[in-house]
């Protein structure tokens, strides 16, 4: 989630204010105010956003990685405005006073040098451009193997319907008691959170004969800066060699194969790759990827990467089986159903960057959460004003698309079930309304509008709601 701000901006804020370096000086410690939960940075002459800041202790360390050696870092409040300058491995002291909370938070950022998350050589950017790749990856496969025999593995986060599922347990059963899932499941057990990290990350690794390798395009594919999986390595070859796992991967080809093309047939991924071109014309992907397992049960995520002049959006997720329940209602409903799971996760690298945009007047919009998301619910994991929003577009969009590609009878159902599960299962107290007004304002635009030209009259709308 990159927004590029222009360079006379920060050399503006910088002429302005002295930058503060390191700790160790005698000057006084730079202090920002903040009157709401966010504030906006400027690394690099990129724009982020520092979210949560009434939620981080008192006490709060940060360490980024940045490819200079001293990197101005930038941070803007609604009235105040600080430059520190980050060194590689030195620790760099600031303070933000939150005036909403009445407290101070001592805060401690620090640099190293960053390693790129993935990078595209020309042959891999000639190899890809254009495509949308569905894959059942080698290594991704064997994560999700072992995490099938961890504790973790009995919950509904591995999908157990399947001749395949019994497959597996005969197959790998045997090797329960090894150490690599032993460690696994010692991982899940004192954070389940870890395990999108990991399954993302298996990505970055092929096999090279009986050794795991890097791939040489990936360094990780979650989100943070370090590979989660790297450690563990030998353990999932010692896993994979003594269970003959190259084998069983091989012997499944067929089945692997067989779900890829029903994917490609049926979930419409090229119509969602379209659509969202089309309403956000300034956000373009070189590649889509969509990776899954026919193990993972509904752990879905995504992430995308730029480099060489190339981007590519990737969604993690589970495969959208059909049930007997969806086999007997109209095919179209079903249709609709399968379609949700991989567009709501494609449509967060589309609507994300445009929801950045406007992070003041979120802040605004959805100062007050808990008219917006509701405690013990899901949707108490949007606990920032922008994570909020975004998470009521992602699941609006679900409508828009409903609306432009399916009759008006299947949209009404489709729908209804949208708006029931954002409000009834995940506590997202005001979707249905907010969802009308986007479907509204979605349906009057002028032809040359997009989805992207809504944002300022949907932000306005939720600023005015009581």
């Amino acid at each position: 989630m990159k927004l590029f701000v222009g360079q006379y901006l920060l050399l503006f804020l910088i002429s302005l204010l002295p930058i503060l370096t390191a700790s160790g000086q005698s000057q006084p410690i730079p202090t920002i105010r903040a009157q709401r939960n966010s504030l906006i940075m400027y690394l690099d002459k990129e724009r982020g956003n520092f979210n949560g800041i009434n939620d981080i202790p008192k006490e709060f360390s940060y360490d980024f990685g940045t490819e200079a050696e001293r990197t101005p870092l930038t941070l803007v409040s609604e009235q105040d405005s600080i430059v520190l300058l980050l060194r590689h491995g030195v620790q760099t002291n600031f303070q933000i006073i939150r005036q909403e909370k009445g407290d101070t938070v001592q805060c401690h950022f620090s640099s190293h040098p960053f390693v790129k998350a993935a990078v595209f050589t020309d042959a891999y950017k000639k190899a890809n451009q254009g495509k949308t790749i569905i894959d059942v990856p080698e290594v991704y496969e064997l994560i999700n193997v072992v995490f099938s025999l961890t504790d973790y593995g009995k919950t509904d986060a591995i999908y157990k319907g399947t001749d395949y599922y019994s497959a597996v347990m005969t197959q790998f059963v045997p090797y329960k008691s090894s150490r690599a899932v032993q460690v696994f499941d010692s991982l899940l057990r004192a954070s389940p959170d870890q395990y999108h990290n990991l399954k993302m990350d298996s990505y970055a690794f092929r096999f090279e004969g009986d050794r795991l390798v890097n791939g040489g395009v990936y360094d990780r594919v979650s989100w943070g800066e370090q590979n989660t999986l790297l450690p563990y390595i030998p353990l999932l070859e010692q896993f994979a060699k003594q269970s003959k796992f190259k084998a069983f991967y091989t012997k499944h080809q067929p089945y692997y194969a067989s779900l890829i093309r029903d994917f490609s047939q049926n979930v419409d991924v090229a119509y969602m790759k379209t659509w969202l071109e089309k309403q956000f014309p300034t956000t373009r992907y070189s590649a889509l990827k969509v990776l899954f397992s026919p193990l993972v049960g509904w752990n879905q995520s995504a992430n995308n990467f730029s480099d060489n002049g190339f981007t590519e959006a990737q969604a993690h997720v589970d495969f959208p089986f059909v049930s007997a329940v969806q086999k007997s209602q109209p095919a179209a409903i079903t249709k609709g159903q399968r379609m949700k799971i991989v567009f709501t996760e494609l449509n967060h690298s589309y609507l994300n960057p445009e929801a950045e945009k406007y992070t003041p007047q979120l802040g605004t919009a959805f100062k007050d959460l808990s008219k917006w998301i509701t405690k013990d619910k899901p949707s108490a994991g949007y606990n920032n004003a922008l994570s909020c929003f975004e998470e009521y577009m992602n699941y609006a969009l679900v409508s828009l698309l409903y609306a432009d590609r399916f009759d008006s009878k299947s949209f009404d159902t489709l729908n209804a079930s949208v708006e029931k599960g954002m409000v009834v299962n995940r506590g997202f107290q005001r979707f249905k309304e907010f969802n009308e007004e986007l479907l509204r304002l979605y349906r009057t635009k002028k032809p040359v509008q997009t989805v992207a030209d809504l944002y300022p009259a949907i932000i306005a709308w939720a600023t005015a709601q009581p």
